[in-house]
């Protein structure tokens, strides 16, 4: 049986992180609540746990996968950001917004091949897990319905992972906005949580 652990707070994290940062280093997968949806966790520059993700969530191999960063200071580490992306992170991250940015080198092309989406979630625990990236894709089948809550992962997936950690219902219960920028050019990808609209002005100011 899957080991579920119930965390609500970073205190309680404290208590399991020996053990949970075992799973990550380890190339285990583990689902975990966001401030948006459930994710399917793993650590992204494991190309074996990468691959157990595809394999897991049944998703078309080569399909890109975002990532989860533990603050908005590592984002330069791993893509390039431009004067936008600056205005933008700013103002949005940490918050329900995936950006899509061109990648550096040090995201391997099996995750990404030119440009990798970045999560800077408003989630304390999911930002303290983020030792390594972590992949940020929702825990679901492809091309199912993603979760909110622990109740709502299908059970397939969950007999497939290494651990759960329940953090209750997500805040915003919905997905990311995902915008792409590039050479100071703003493309929304998918509406969700952010409105277009905000980024928009925030870009113009």
């Amino acid at each position: 049986m899957v080991k579920v652990l119930r965390i609500r707070t970073v205190e309680e994290l404290k208590k399991h992180f020996p053990y949970i940062k075992e799973v990550i280093l380890g190339g285990k997968v583990f689902i975990c609540g966001t401030d948006t949806l459930y994710g399917l966790c793993a650590n992204a520059l494991d190309e074996a746990a990468l691959e157990r993700i595809y394999s897991i969530k049944e998703r078309e191999r080569g399909k890109p996968v975002s990532i989860f960063l533990r603050s908005t200071e590592d984002i330069e580490k791993y893509a390039y950001l431009d004067d936008t992306g600056r205005k933008i992170v700013e103002r949005f991250l940490p918050g329900p917004l995936t950006i899509v940015l061109r990648k550096k080198d040090t995201i391997p092309d099996s995750l990404s091949k030119d440009y990798i989406g970045i999560r800077v979630p408003k989630s304390d625990i999911i930002r303290e897990l983020s030792i390594v990236p972590l992949t940020a894709t929702s825990a679901n089948i492809s091309g199912e319905k993603p979760a909110t809550s622990v109740e709502e992962i299908d059970e397939r997936l969950k007999e497939r992972v290494d651990l759960i950690i329940d953090t209750g219902v997500c805040p915003y219960r919905k997905p990311s906005t995902v915008i792409k920028v590039v050479d100071n050019k703003v493309e929304l990808i998918r509406e969700g949580a952010v409105d277009f609209k905000e980024i928009l002005k925030v870009v113009k100011d």
